[in-house]
C-alpha cells in the first residue's frame, strides 16, 4: 500500500562524490575480507596446520654415542710399560626409541579434528560477524530515517512558528501561540541533536566492523522495499536445520571426538616405547659387537590423572552442547515473535494508524487557517504524527534486525 508522502518520504541518500558506496550485501561480503578481528581468527588455521605437521613427524631421532679411551703405563712395571697412543678404546653406540600403541597416528588424528575446529570457529565468527554488519547497517538506515523525520518536523514547526507570529502580529492569536510553538520547535532541535550523535556512533561502528578507519565515509545503498515478505518457513524445520548446520554445534561434536581419541592417546602413553640400541667396542687387542633393548615399566606413572580429566573435559562438552541446543531452539522462537508482532505492526502503521493520522493533521490544519481551533490543538496533533512515525520506524528497525537474527540463529535456513 502506497504511504502519503508526509509519512514516507524521500530515501535519505548521501551525495557527496568520495567515500565508500555499499549495499548491505556489499557491505557483509567486505567485511568477510577486511575484518580485523576475522583475519586474526584466520591466522590460527595456519597454526593448526603447523600443529598437524608436528603430529605427523616422528617424534625421536636416532642417537649416535661416540666414547674413546688413552690408557698410559704407571711405569712401575716394566712389563705393562708401554707408550702413548699404543693401547686406545672405541665404543660407538647408535640408539632409536620406537613408539607402540598407533600414536602416531592417534596425533595426526588429534590434530586434523583441531584444525577442523579452528575451521568451524571461523565459520560461526563469519556468522555472527553477518548479522553484526546487518543489524548495523539497518541501524544506520533507522537513523537516517529519524534524522529526516526530524528535519521535517522542524521545518513544520517553524512554519507553525511563522504562523503563530504573523497572526499575533495581527492580534488574531495570543502569544502563548508563539511561545508554544517556540518550545515545540526547540524540542525538534534537541531530538536531532541526539539522533545526529548516534547516527555517528552507528556510523564508527559500521567502519570497525569493515576494518575500515573511523573516518572513511560510508555511502549506504538500500533497497527501497525495506520490508521485504516474509517467505513461508516452519519453525520446526528452522529448529532443525539450525541444530544440523549451526557451526558451533558441529564444533562440539568434534571436540568431543578430538578428546575421545585424546583419551586413547594418553592410555597409548603408557604403554612404553622400544627403546633399541647397537654396540661397537673396539680396544688395542678385541673387538666387540652387541645390541639392546630398553623398555620402561609402567607401574608408578599410568596417566590416571589425566585420563579422568579428560572424561570429565568430554562429559561438560556435552552437556554444554546439550545446553546450546536448547538455546538455539529459543533463538529461534525469539526471532520469529519478533518477525511476526513487527509484521503485524507495520501492517497496522501503514494501513490504518498512519494516515488517519495523516487526515486529521491536514483537517486541524485547515481549521487553524480558518481560525477556528487555537496552535495547541495543532501542535498535539502534530506530536502525534511525528510520534507514530517514529514507532512505523522502529517496527520497521524491529521487523529487520528480527529477520537477521533469524537468519543468524538457523544459520541461514531461511535461505
Amino acid at each position: 500500500m502506497r504511504i502519503l508522502p508526509i509519512i514516507l518520504f524521500s530515501l535519505f541518500v548521501f551525495t557527496e562524490s568520495s567515500g565508500m558506496e555499499l549495499s548491505i550485501d556489499e557491505a557483509v561480503d567486505y567485511a568477510m575480507k577486511n575484518n580485523l578481528d576475522l583475519k586474526a581468527k584466520r591466522e590460527e588455521l595456519n597454526v593448526a596446520k603447523g600443529n598437524l605437521t608436528t603430529a605427523i613427524t616422528y617424534p625421536f631421532n636416532p642417537e649416535i654415542s661416540l666414547e674413546g679411551r688413552n690408557l698410559l703405563s704407571s711405569g712401575e712395571n716394566e712389563k705393562t710399560s708401554y707408550r702413548f697412543g699404543e693401547k686406545n678404546e672405541y665404543s660407538l653406540s647408535i640408539s632409536q626409541t620406537l613408539e607402540t600403541g598407533g600414536q602416531r597416528s592417534l596425533r595426526k588424528d588429534i590434530a586434523l579434528k583441531n584444525e577442523d575446529i579452528v575451521q568451524l570457529e571461523i565459520v560461526d565468527m563469519e556468522r555472527l560477524l553477518t548479522g553484526e554488519v546487518k543489524r548495523e547497517f539497518y541501524n544506520l538506515i533507522f537513523l537516517e530515517d529519524k534524522l529526516k523525520l526530524t528535519d521535517l518536523s522542524i521545518g513544520l514547526n517553524q512554519k507553525l512558528l511563522d504562523v503563530a507570529e504573523k497572526r499575533f502580529r495581527s492580534g488574531d492569536a495570543p502569544k502563548m501561540d508563539v511561545n508554544l510553538t517556540m518550545v515545540e520547535l526547540k524540542k525538534v532541535e534537541n531530538e536531532k541533536t541526539k539522533v545526529t550523535g548516534l547516527f555517528s556512533i552507528s556510523k564508527a561502528r559500521v567502519s570497525s566492523l569493515l576494518g575500515l578507519s573511523p573516518d572513511t565515509e560510508i555511502i549506504l545503498r538500500r533497497d527501497e522495499d525495506l520490508t521485504p515478505p516474509l517467505k513461508d518457513m516452519d519453525l520446526k524445520g528452522l529448529k532443525e536445520m539450525a541444530i544440523k548446520n549451526r557451526p558451533d554445534i558441529i564444533n562440539f561434536e568434534i571436540k568431543e571426538k578430538a578428546i575421545s581419541e585424546e583419551i586413547l592417546l594418553t592410555r597409548a602413553d603408557v604403554s612404553p616405547d622400544v627403546r633399541v640400541s647397537l654396540l661397537y667396542n673396539r680396544d688395542y687387542d678385541k673387538e666387540v659387537y652387541g645390541a639392546g633393548v630398553s623398555i620402561p615399566i609402567p607401574v608408578v606413572n599410568r596417566n590416571r590423572g589425566q585420563i579422568e580429566t579428560l572424561m570429565a573435559q568430554k562429559l561438560r562438552l556435552n552437556t554444554m552442547r546439550e545446553s546450546l541446543k536448547l538455546l538455539i531452539e529459543k533463538e529461534i522462537e525469539s526471532a520469529w515473535l519478533r518477525v511476526d508482532t513487527a509484521k503485524k505492526s507495520l501492517k497496522l502503521f501503514k494501513e490504518d494508524i498512519l494516515p488517519q493520522l495523516k487526515e486529521n493533521a491536514d483537517g486541524l490544519k485547515r481549521a487553524y487557517d480558518a481560525g477556528r481551533v487555537g496552535i495547541f490543538a495543532i501542535i498535539i496533533e502534530h506530536q502525534k504524527l511525528i510520534s507514530n512515525t517514529s514507532a512505523y520506524y522502529d517496527s520497521l528497525y524491529e521487523y529487520n534486525t528480527a529477520l537477521v537474527d533469524l537468519e543468524a540463529a538457523s544459520a541461514g535456513g531461511m535461505k
